[in-house]
């Protein structure tokens, strides 16, 4: 189970998991070095870690590999998950090889997605760039705008504590955001980050950016607001 994954040389280990999102692929550079990348959320019963494929791997999984559809993973490593790629908490991410066996499974039992909603008055204290969940009711939609070379969108955010948040959407999260104000708006791995001495989260490709999913949390929320 992804709950007993501890980093190895080159771990031996098989885990039946879902795949619960992954994100496009996309340019990165880390430490000097730089290539292609693309992550995903892999959920089983005991918990969720991250997927992360570099560069010329890509090609071969890619593809093969669905949202929502539960794959065994054989022949893979562990390691320590590096805060920039990673969408859970876990503190370790399963990294694809060239020799990683992919195969197509089923199981009822694994849930469909899992959250970890951190209430927006709590989203100060998370440490910088630390993985985030949040849900709450976008009450306003900024214009696409440019920083650094940088496409952003703002979006406030309030649930039951009051207490509202920016997130700030970058890139393709923001250029193809079609939420509008009374929506409810879901972020899984977004990251709290000081600006302008205040806290905000901020989604790009390492998040799971949704509008009005299908879970209860969203209809608890939806309720509230029309309540209020």
């Amino acid at each position: 189970p992804i709950c007993s994954l501890l980093p190895t040389l080159c771990n031996m280990t098989s885990i039946k998991a879902r795949v619960t999102w992954k994100s496009e692929i996309t340019q990165w550079n880390n430490a000097g070095k730089d290539g292609i990348i693309f992550i995903m959320n892999l959920l089983d019963e005991s918990g969720e870690i991250t997927g992360v494929v570099f560069n010329n791997l890509i090609n071969a999984f890619y593809g093969q590999i669905q949202t929502g559809l539960v794959y065994i993973f054989s022949r893979f490593q562990v390691q320590q998950a590096e805060n920039c790629f990673k969408v859970s908490k876990n503190p370790f991410a399963v990294f694809l090889l060239w020799n990683t066996v992919v195969e197509l499974s089923a199981s009822e039992r694994i849930p469909r997605e899992t959250y970890n909603f951190l209430p927006l008055s709590e989203v100060s204290t998370k440490p910088d760039k630390e993985p985030v969940d949040a849900i709450g009711i976008c009450t306003e939609v900024r214009d696409l705008d440019h920083r650094g070379g940088h496409s952003i969108r703002e979006i406030l955010l309030v649930d039951p504590d009051y207490q509202p948040v920016m997130l700030n959407l970058w890139e393709k999260e923001a250029e193809n955001f079609e939420g509008r104000p009374d929506d409810v708006i879901v972020v899984k791995g977004a990251r709290a980050q000081p600006h302008n001495n205040a806290i905000k989260l901020n989604a790009s490709w390492y998040t799971n950016v949704q509008i009005n999913p299908d879970i209860p949390d969203a209809t608890s929320m939806l309720e509230w607001y029309r309540n209020q």
